[in-house]
């Protein structure tokens, strides 16, 4: 062999072995990112590897997994499209897998093939029936947005992250949080991202001017992150990323920041403190925590002021603010009855949504999703609003961003434009439900909750009280298929009804007298939001929103114990009726189980046709009342010292 070709054979093979080296050290170094939930930076290594080997499919499929756990998870999606194409591994969780890549995209209907294709082979449906609901409710909330204006702040942002925005009351300074260049220490953490350092900027003329440190007594060479400022602006509150992170506090005197000190021995803990929020009078300190006691993942708290100034021991937010999954970034409004925060447990299009939740007598109300555009399928986090509401501001990750997650604008008010010339669209009826709601006993007026849920496309779509002296309500129905009312009170069972569209079409108000149940043993209500298809056991969607009502009802009161009551009427064999009743009572407290529902605290039982309601002579004043499921308290067990200490809640339903 000439000694030209052997030299370059040889060259050739050692290329060979060097870009195998190559890929054995970018794969190995993203792996650790990935171990580590560096997910972006993992995705960035796995495609600098599959750069060298594009065919191999299996880095691909890494690159895209990398994406959905990022913050940039809507850049998933052409990866898995590309392995999808190119293998024959199509009942795997591949097709789940590239579910979430449209959901994350907006492409709900798409995603949509994909999870309901999925959930057919799924053993366990909780977490692609959960996609699935996000799914319809962002194909809801796309399709009939909110009137705001969003505007990336892109003189305040840079190439790298840049989140937790907090303004003054007065609206002249904002204060944020930035891994950009130039951090103190200029060290790099093990994610190869710059330390956390806290900026502040000032609007001079309605203009932002360019960000600047805070103060070197604040920032050091690690992690410190804002997390709230008092509403005199003089008390900035610090996440410190020490031991598993806590919360301290810094103040404002003579034109310098002052060494950040701990907040409380209650409101840090051995476990992560993550977001504050101080009310205006300066007396309530609202957190996010992880520690134990809690609904599940991060829950929101509330410590108050004692007679010495000192935040005293935390009381949980409970559950209908707090949900299995992470509660974080809460804001309370200046004006003290409105809360702002983000969850992933409640439901929302995808990830981190923002919510608010109204007080109302000293109790904070069922939360509503703020809809599309200030939510997406992204996650969407530490939001906060001007005095006046005008404006708010958030930090989330979008194409028009400039790099990791950045801060945007919220115009709440913007100024309508003139309305094009359209034909007349048809007018809409509305519904008015008016009544009073009462104790079942006394007759006296109950101060109660109504939650109007919209069972199609399984989404809250308003909340009203009752006058807490008379009872009285008026809620107004839009025009729709199929709505759900839960009507609920501390105390008491939670009562349900149904409005269809029959009930609906021409009618102006429908009054009724709404008379509530103590909760004690005992007590039955019907659930009149659970829907079967005909002869058949199996769930129908219309049915989610009641059967999370019950889920939150036992979450909330985890010393209760109820039964499912499954009930027929008498059209066929008794035998048949009697065993489609269990069914259907077994296949509530399943999904209930399914759910987190603990086995000591939902039984299920089927009655047949053995218990009407009325005759059953004829279909809707009869037979269709006669169908039904119910909810029966059987125990309530709880533990009068540990009551009397506080260590257990009040029964709340």
């Amino acid at each position: 062999m000439p000694r030209l070709i052997l030299i370059f054979l040889i060259s050739l093979s050692l290329s060979g072995v060097a870009q195998a080296q190559s890929v054995k050290r970018l794969l190995k170094t993203a792996d650790k990112y990935y171990e580590h939930g560096f997910y972006y930076e993992a995705a960035i290594n796995y495609k600098k590897a599959a750069d060298i080997t594009p065919d191999d499919l299996s880095i691909t499929y890494k690159i895209g997994l990398a994406y959905l756990k990022s913050r940039y998870k809507h850049r998933a999606m052409p990866f898995l499209e590309e392995v999808y194409e190119n293998t024959q591994d199509s009942t795997s969780t591949l097709v789940f897998h590239l579910g979430l890549a449209y959901q994350y995209n907006h492409q709900f209907e798409k995603a949509l093939e994909y999870f309901h294709y999925y959930r057919k082979n799924a053993e366990n449906t909780y977490t692609v029936d959960r996609h699935i609901r996000q799914c319809n409710i962002g194909i809801e909330y796309v399709n009939n947005p909110k009137n705001v204006e969003i505007r990336n702040l892109k003189k305040l942002n840079s190439d790298n992250q840049d989140y937790a925005p907090l303004i003054t009351s007065d609206g002249k300074s904002l204060i944020f949080t930035s891994r950009r260049e130039g951090s103190t220490g200029g060290k790099k953490a093990y994610d190869d991202n710059y330390y956390e350092d806290i900026y502040i900027v000032r609007r001079n003329k309605g203009d932002w001017l360019i960000p600047e440190k805070i103060s070197t007594n604040i920032n050091t060479h690690y992690h410190e992150c804002g997390a709230a400022i008092s509403p005199d602006g003089k008390t900035l509150f610090i996440y410190v990323d020490e031991g598993d992170g806590d919360i301290y506090f810094s103040t404002y005197q003579n034109k310098e920041w002052s060494v950040p000190l701990p907040v409380s021995q209650y409101v840090n803990s051995p476990y992560r403190e993550l977001s504050v929020s101080v009310n205006q009078a300066g007396d309530e300190l609202y957190f996010s925590s992880n520690r134990p006691g809690g609904f599940g993942g991060f829950d929101l708290y509330v410590s108050r002021k004692d007679r010495r100034g000192e935040w005293g021991p935390p009381e949980n937010l409970g559950p209908k603010i707090n949900t299995e999954a992470d509660e974080d970034a809460p804001f309370i409004h200046p004006s003290g009855k409105s809360l702002f925060f983000s969850s992933k447990g409640h439901m929302g299009m995808g990830g981190y949504d923002i919510f608010q939740s109204r007080k109302y007598q000293g109790k904070w109300s069922t939360p509503i999703n703020m809809g599309y555009p200030i939510n997406t399928a992204q996650d969407d986090i530490y939001f906060v609003t001007s005095a006046d509401n005008a404006l708010g501001y958030y930090a989330t990750a979008r194409e028009d961003g400039m790099g990791g997650n950045d801060l945007y604008v919220i115009n709440m008010k913007p100024k309508k434009a003139a309305p094009k010339p359209v034909a007349a669209a048809p007018v809409k009826n509305t519904t008015y439900f008016i009544g009073k709601v009462t104790d079942a006993g006394s007759g006296n007026p109950v101060a109660a909750e109504l939650i109007l849920s919209d069972n199609r496309k399984n989404i809250i779509i308003d909340r009203q009280y009752s006058d807490p002296s008379t009872g009285e309500f008026k809620i107004s129905i839009p025009e729709g298929e199929n709505f759900g009312l839960i009507v609920e009170a501390e105390g008491y069972l939670f009562y349900s009804t149904n409005f269809g569209a029959d009930q609906l079409k021409g009618r102006k108000e429908i009054k009724r007298a709404i008379q509530l149940d103590k909760a004690v043993v005992g007590s039955v209500t019907i659930l009149k939001n659970i829907f079967f298809d005909t002869g058949k056991a199996s769930i129908k969607q219309e049915s989610i929103s009641e059967l999370d009502r019950v889920h939150e009802l036992l979450k909330a009161n985890p010393n209760l114990k109820i039964q499912i009551n499954g009930h027929t009427d008498n059209v066929g064999e008794a035998d048949y009726n009697q065993k489609l009743s269990e069914q259907r009572a077994k296949a509530v407290a399943s999904y209930l189980l399914q759910y987190g529902t603990t086995e000591a605290q939902v039984v299920a039982k089927g009655f047949g046709e053995t218990r009407p309601l009325v005759s059953n002579d004829d279909e809707f004043g009869g037979r269709e009342i006669n169908r039904r499921t119910e909810i029966e308290i059987l125990s309530v067990h709880e533990k009068i010292e540990e009551k009397k200490k506080g260590l257990l809640p009040t029964l709340t339903f």
